[in-house]
Parts: C-alpha cells; structure tokens; sequence
C-alpha cells in the first residue's frame, strides 16, 4: 500500500516554478519518491493523493486519488464534488420503460443477477434480498474521494465528474462521464457522454456515445453515436449508430444500423437488422408493455414489431425466426392456461401481417 506525504516546501517551490497551483497545498498528498517534475500547469483543489510515478499535465483536479504511472493530460475538470457511489446503486429501468422490472446496477453485476431482478417479480423476497445486498455494496463504495487507478490514461478530456477509473482504464477525448465507473481494462473514447452508468471489464464506448443510467458489461462495445437510456448490455454484445429504450440486451446482443430501434425488450443472440424497429408505442394506454426474443432471433431489414394492447408480456420460441424484409407485424399474445408458472401467466405468440 502506497505511503503518502506532504510535499516539501523545496518540492511546492519546484511545482509552482513549473506552473502547477494548489487551493490548499497541506491537502496535497504525495507518494515517498514523489518527483516534482512529473507535474506541469496543473491546478489542484481540495485533497489530492498523488502516486508513485504518476504524471499530470495541463490538467485541473479535485479531490481525488491518482494510482501510481498514471496519466492525466490535458483535461478541463477531474473533480468529485460530493459524497458519491459513483454508478453504484442507479436504478435502471430495463424491460418496462415505467420501472416495473427495475434493475440496480453495480460494478459487479452480471446477466444472471440481473435476470433474477429484472423477471423474478413473483419472487418479491428474493429479489428484496438482493436489492438489500446490492445498497450494502454500493454503501461500502461511497465516498468523497473519486479514484484513477495504477496504469490508467486520461487524455483530453473535458468533464469527469464522480467517477471511478480501474487500473489500466484509459479515456480519451470524452465531453463528459458523470457518477459512474470505468472498471480496470475498459476504453471510453470521444465525444461520448454517459450520467449514472457503469463500464465493465474490457467494455469499449466510444464515437459519440450517449448514455443515461446504462450498464456496458465484460467486452461490450457501443459506438458510432449509439444513444441508450435506461438500459442493460451483457458480455460481448455489440451496438453502434441506433437507439436503445430500457432494453435488457443479454450476451451477443448486436446492433449496426442507424435505423434500428430497440424499445421496452430483452434480448440475447440478436441481431437487429437495417430499420428494425421494437416497439411497445402502438397504443394509447401507455408505454406499458414489454416483450421478449429468446435465442437466436434475427429480425431482417425494415421490420416493425408492435406491441399490441396487452397486459402480458410476448415470448419469441427459442429457435431462430427469420423475419422478411418490408414487412410489418403485429405481435399477438394468446394466454397458455395450462402452462401457469408460479402464478405468473406465461403467454405465446402468433405473428400477423399487417394488411
């Protein structure tokens, strides 16, 4: 564990020569073998704890620790200007765009948990249960210090706020991350901006990305302007160019044209073709409906799916359906009685053509 010290006044001396200018210089903190050199045309404001080797250039910091080799440069505000969770603990309201099947993200959250949260409604202790564990959690990470890790690289950048960067992390070029978390090895890229959001492990957002209470998981990629508000995305899954709308996208969820719209769904082995459109806005109840595509669903170009006016969720069968181009459908429930399930109706699904 790194041992910290106050700088020498020799040491404050070199820094101000060099540019740099504190708010407070007894709340600066510096590692044993600090070199003054590896600052220039910094400012620093309220406590700063600064690494062994770490490197800051043409940068404004507040309130934060730097792991040791990192480096910052050229960034308009690293600063955590609260007590924060940093993403923890953001209520995501996948699934059903009204919160019925909200899910707490966390920077260890996975598909299964997840789905546990999100489906198992009729389990009200057990999901009660998890939510408990996950407050605890997001509890411990709750502070007034935000955290860049050993190795991580922040570089022109303009606005960081709240946020948590993992070991090896690097941002570049962002316009702006606020509460939320980088885990180590993930890559966030320009122009993007994400509120209340965690990236996983090895997740890589990038080209514009617009995100709003979002989770990236384990080696997801969202670029090329991809916008998604209130919505999950599980290992590997891969979107560009379109919109997401409290979508739960399980693992090799994939989408790569700029027509494609995903609202109110969960996915997993899906790939949404040019113009494919998931909808749950075909009525004037509300946005109140939600559907399901089981494995290996590949709707093709300029698909429409709507919901109809039901209060039952519609389930696609577990095999690949291959939907043609140019058409629009109608996703028809029917009610199973026989197949009740922990008193929760399970429904199927017939397609019609719209005339």
């Amino acid at each position: 564990m790194t041992e910290y010290r106050k700088p020498t006044p020799a040491e404050i001396e070199a820094l101000t020569t060099a540019g740099n200018s504190a708010e407070n210089w007894d709340a600066i903190e510096v590692a044993q073998d600090f070199t003054p050199a590896h600052l220039s045309g910094c400012r620093l404001e309220g406590r700063v704890q600064i690494g062994r080797g770490a490197r800051l250039r043409r940068c404004t910091i507040r309130n934060y620790r730097i792991g040791e080799e990192a480096l910052i440069e050229g960034v308009t505000a690293l600063e955590c200007r609260c007590e924060s969770s940093f993403g923890n603990g953001v209520r995501v309201a996948a699934i059903n765009e009204n919160g019925g099947r909200t899910v707490r993200i966390y920077d260890r959250l996975t598909a299964q948990t997840a789905y546990i949260l999100a489906v198992y409604r009729y389990r009200p202790e057990a999901v009660e249960a998890i939510e408990r564990m996950i407050e605890r959690y997001a509890s411990e990470r709750r502070d007034t210090l935000g955290t860049v890790g050993p190795h991580a690289r922040i570089t022109g950048a303009r606005f960081i706020r709240e946020v948590n960067i993992g070991e090896g992390a690097t941002i570049d070029g962002v316009s702006l991350l606020e509460n939320g978390t980088v885990c180590a090895g993930a890559y966030v890229g320009i122009d993007v901006q994400a509120r209340d959001f965690i990236a996983a492990e090895g997740a890589r957002i990038d080209g514009g990305t617009l995100l709003e209470r979002c989770f990236a998981g384990e080696c997801c990629t969202l670029d090329k302007h991809f916008t998604a508000v209130d919505s999950l995305f599980f290992a590997n899954s891969h979107c560009e160019n379109g919109e997401a709308v409290s979508i739960f996208a399980g693992p090799y969820t994939v989408s790569h044209h700029k027509s494609s719209l995903l609202i109110a769904g969960m996915f997993s082995f899906f790939n949404a073709g040019s113009g494919a459109n998931q909808s749950n806005h075909l009525f004037k109840s509300g946005a109140v409906h939600q559907s399901v595509h089981l494995l290996q669903h590949i709707p093709h170009t300029d698909i429409v799916l709507l919901h109809r006016n039901t209060r039952v969720p519609v389930y696609f069968h577990q095999r690949i359906v291959m939907l043609h181009i140019r058409k629009t459908f109608f996703l028809q429930p029917f009610i199973d009685k026989e197949d009740g399930r922990d008193s929760q109706t399970k429904s199927r699904h017939a397609l019609h053509r719209i005339p």
